[in-house]
């Protein structure tokens, strides 16, 4: 019986995929960079932002190099991601290796609780830099974002500080890390069709059958 319930529901929410993928978008797209950069240490980079108006964060994802031929598709390492507001880590998750994750535009998502960015409000997010290239720091470099954030500043923790609040200042995007998937306005549809999004993806990555 749990079956056909399950069932019924993943047809529905499979119907409604175009409409509530469209709703869920990236706070951050990278438009162009010059290559790959390979952090020589454990910290955390990452960068701050400002909240322009209320918005629901679902995902949480670290940049995935897939262009670079020294390594397979996918992380070689699982990375640890968090975002604070006023010092305090206010959510926190791991990014597994490999490619069992959602890939959207160089970046692997992982799905959260969702929780509330206050309008008004500036928080940090940041990853852990074990292992795994992220954004390089050239003239080429250059990221948009959507209108709901303002982009403040690329910042990095102290060599060897591990998974901290990073709070160094740095200039450009140098080792440029996380982003996550928001919904601008509430919407339960949108959730579950993240959810479907990730179990479709899954299904066909012949490393997780």
């Amino acid at each position: 019986m749990k079956e056909k319930i399950l069932a019924v529901i993943v047809t529905l929410v499979l119907v409604n995929v175009p409409v509530a993928w469209s709703e869920i978008t990236p706070a951050l797209s990278i438009e162009q960079h010059g290559g790959p950069a390979y952090p020589g240490t454990v910290q955390t980079h990452g960068w701050k932002f400002t909240v322009n108006e209320d918005v629901q964060v679902v995902a949480l994802g670290i940049f995935d190099y897939e262009d670079d031929p020294t390594y397979a598709p996918g992380l070689l390492y699982p990375h640890e991601i968090g975002m604070w507001h006023d010092g305090e880590l206010i959510i926190s998750t791991t990014i597994p290796a490999g490619t069992d994750t959602l890939l959207v535009d160089e970046f692997r998502y992982v799905e959260i609780e969702p929780f509330w960015l206050d309008a008004g409000e500036t928080y940090i997010i940041g990853n852990d830099s074990l292992g795994d290239p992220l954004v390089g720091n050239t003239a080429s470099t250059s990221i948009s974002t959507q209108l709901f954030i303002t982009y403040e500043r690329t910042l990095y923790s102290p060599a060897g500080s591990g998974f901290v609040i990073p709070t160094i200042e740095q200039d450009l995007y140098y080792f440029f890390g996380p982003n996550f998937l928001v919904i601008p306005e509430p919407s339960t549809l949108a959730i579950l069709g993240l959810g479907i999004m990730l179990i479709r993806q899954r299904r066909n990555d012949p490393k997780s059958q």
